[in-house]
Formats: structure tokens, C-alpha cells, sequence
């Protein structure tokens, strides 16, 4: 298999598994239990919870609440804060978040709070001048992530939370770094000084499914969602998974000890799609005028159904996405391609292809052979369509 949708999910590596071992199978205990405590699993989690803290530039493991995968961060972040202050009912995030974003928020102005989508330009870079005006003394929190999922282009969420903590260092800033963290630099105590809240999940790097975090610089700034115990200062009830943070942590650290290999997936990211413009006329690669994430490409490909192309390479043993993960089989264009400035066919026609540090040149002309011959069969067909009509 070709596996080009690592933006969906990754691949655990190998040293992933066999941190998490021991704690699977011998160090089982409840991590709150006496046994725990006198094993040393209690202090190996905190251990892992600060190695993670130092990972992401945070001050210490406690500013990190562990969950179940950035759906369950990003739900904590935002509706977790609304719980905590109600005075302030106002929130804005931009166009093209995540779905755990923007679904949480539609649910939020269920509940009256007022909901402000800011737009992106046809890069895909969010219009600051256009959220600054959208801030009110009612607004409580601004979400804007910090690579997006589809285009992996990068906002400047440091230079956004900078210009909010000055209009009010009230207003809460958050940061979906789903699809950053582990691909670029994530520093919390530099460039993202001012962010209060940052989601991440583990299976994008590598990790295991099912686990993530929360980085919470002010406990207080939140309100549970769970309850049922007083784990995680409070604010997460539930045992936590000593095996599966351990390994988030041995995924991301073993992913930053190879930082240096993501400068070779992205010549490879520039190849693939240097290739596929020079072979498809009309192709063109969304956000390409700014900064990307390394490992992606969404491209369009004027003509070709998305999904339809997408089913078809599954069919020859490549993973390709034509959106996010949690969109697919909804047969309409991407809101991320829509937000972007393109018509509702063109949004039709985009794929994602996002690769890892395990591609491999080989596999990228694999890949384009493949396409190649999809795409070149798709419109013979159109034509021998339309010349029959």
C-alpha cells in the first residue's frame, strides 16, 4: 500500500508500541491507586507529562490535560470556557476550523452565544483586520488553528494572539495544532506566549489513537466537561491511560529527534506536486503562495470528481483524502476549497495528499504513475461521452 493520508492518521512506529508495552502488560495499576504510587507508575506519568511539557515549550506537565484526542480537547477548550465565564457570550473562529470546532460552536449558539466566522483570503490565511473588527466586550475566546487539516497552510496564530491580548488580555485565544504539532515548531513559552489553550492528538504524529491533550496555562480559565472524580485538577474525570501517554510521548520526542528529515518530505511534498501541475493541465495547489505544512498538498484538478478519484485509488491500493477525514462520503466540496475564493466545481475537484517521514521517493512515483493513469482515463471518458451525445 501507498499511504498519502497521513493528516487522517499515522502509522504508530514501532518504538511507539514498545514504550507503551510494559505499561500494558506489567505496570498496569490504576495510576491513582496506592500500588501505583508506590511502583512509581504515578511519578512516570507526570515524568511523561512534563517531557511532553518541554516538547511543546510549556512550563510544566500540569498545564497538560490528557484526553481522549483533539475532538474531546477541542470541545473542553471552547465549551469548557463558556462554562467557566459566563458573563462573555461571544466567540470567533475562523472559516475553515475543524469540524470539532465549528460543530462545538453551532452547538454553542444553540445554548445563545453569538458566533463570528471570520474568512480566510484565497491563500487560505485568515483575515486579521477582519477579526480584530469582530472583537466586542462580550467576546470570550477566539479559536484559529494553527495548521489547517486540508491545505496544511499555517496561520499566524502567534501574531493573532499578540494583537487580541492587546485589544483585551481577557479574551481567551485557542489553538487547534492538531496537524502542527510534530511537523513544525510548537513553542509555547515563545512564539505562542499568548496562547491560553492549544489541542493536540496523538495519532498524527504516530502515536496511539485515542489519546491527546489539552494545554491549559490557567486551570481556572476552564470548567469540567466530565465528572466522577477529581483527576487532572478537576478538570478531566476518568483514570488516565499511563500506557498510552507514554507512548504520545516516546511518538512526538523520536518524531522531533528526526526534525531534520521533514526538510526531505518537504522536496518531496514540492516534487509531487510539481509533477502533477506539469502533467494535468489547469491543476493548481491550494495556499501555495504561503506557508505549508511540509507534508501537504491539496490540489485541484479540474474535470475529475474528488471522491470519485479518491475511491478509485483505494481501489488500487492508495490512501489519498479529498478533505478531512471526518467529511468523507459527504459528497460536497470542501468548505475549506469554498472558503478559499473557489466556485462550487473547482471545490469538487481537490484532493489531499499528505505524507510522512516514512514516504519515500519511490512511492511518490508510484503514486504518479497511478494518478496519471486514472485521471487520463477519466477524461478520455468524458470525451468519449460528450462525442456520443
Amino acid at each position: 500500500m501507498i499511504y498519502f493520508d497521513n493528516n487522517s492518521t499515522t502509522r504508530v512506529f514501532e518504538s511507539t508500541v514498545e514504550a507503551m508495552l510494559p505499561y500494558l502488560t506489567q505496570q498496569f495499576a490504576n495510576p491513582a491507586s496506592a500500588l501505583a504510587h508506590m511502583n512509581g507508575i504515578t511519578r512516570r506519568l507526570q515524568i511523561e507529562k512534563n517531557r511532553l511539557a518541554r516538547a511543546l515549550g510549556a512550563d510544566s506537565g500540569d498545564q497538560l490535560i490528557i484526553t481522549s484526542g483533539a475532538t474531546e480537547s477541542n470541545n473542553l477548550a471552547l465549551r469548557g470556557a463558556a462554562r467557566a465565564n459566563r458573563a462573555r457570550q461571544h466567540i470567533v473562529v475562523s472559516a475553515i476550523e475543524h469540524p470539532s470546532i465549528l460543530e462545538t460552536c453551532e452547538n454553542l449558539g444553540e445554548d445563545g452565544f453569538r458566533i463570528t466566522h471570520v474568512p480566510v483570503d484565497r491563500q487560505g490565511v485568515v483575515d486579521a483586520d477582519a477579526l480584530v473588527n469582530a472583537l466586542s466586550p462580550e467576546t470570550l475566546l477566539v479559536s484559529v488553528m494553527l495548521a489547517n487539516n486540508e491545505t496544511g497552510v499555517i496561520q499566524p496564530v502567534g501574531n493573532i494572539a499578540d494583537t487580541v491580548k492587546k485589544h483585551d488580555p481577557l479574551i481567551l485565544v485557542h489553538t487547534d495544532a492538531t496537524q502542527a504539532v510534530g511537523k513544525i515548531a510548537v513553542d509555547l513559552s515563545g512564539a505562542l506566549a499568548e496562547v491560553d489553550l492549544l489541542s493536540l492528538s496523538a495519532h498524527k504524529f504516530h502515536g496511539p489513537k485515542g489519546t491527546g491533550a489539552l494545554f491549559v496555562r490557567d486551570s481556572d480559565l476552564l470548567a469540567p466537561l466530565l465528572y466522577g472524580g477529581r483527576q487532572q485538577h478537576g478538570l478531566r474525570a476518568g483514570t488516565e491511560n499511563t500506557a498510552a501517554v507514554v507512548g504520545m510521548v516516546a511518538a512526538l520526542t523520536g518524531l522531533l529527534d528526526k526534525s531534520r528529515c521533514f526538510a526531505e518530505v518537504a522536496q518531496l511534498r514540492t516534487d509531487l506536486e510539481s509533477r502533477i501541475t506539469g502533467l494535468h493541465a489547469g491543476a493548481f495547489v491550494l495556499g501555495a503562495g504561503t506557508e505549508r505544512l511540509p507534508n501537504t498538498i491539496n490540489i485541484c484538478l479540474p474535470g475529475m470528481d474528488a471522491e470519485d478519484l479518491v475511491d478509485r485509488m483505494a481501489s488500487a491500493d492508495i490512501a489519498i483524502s479529498a478533505g478531512s477525514a471526518c467529511s468523507y462520503g459527504a459528497r460536497k466540496p470542501s468548505y475549506v476549497a469554498l472558503a478559499h475564493g473557489l466556485s462550487y466545481e473547482q471545490s469538487k475537484s481537490c484532493v489531499r495528499v499528505s505524507l510522512s517521514v516514512e514516504s519515500r521517493a519511490e512511492e511518490v512515483d508510484r503514486f504518479l504513475q497511478a494518478l496519471n493513469e486514472l485521471v487520463t482515463a477519466s477524461v478520455a471518458h468524458s470525451t468519449q461521452k460528450l462525442g456520443s451525445a
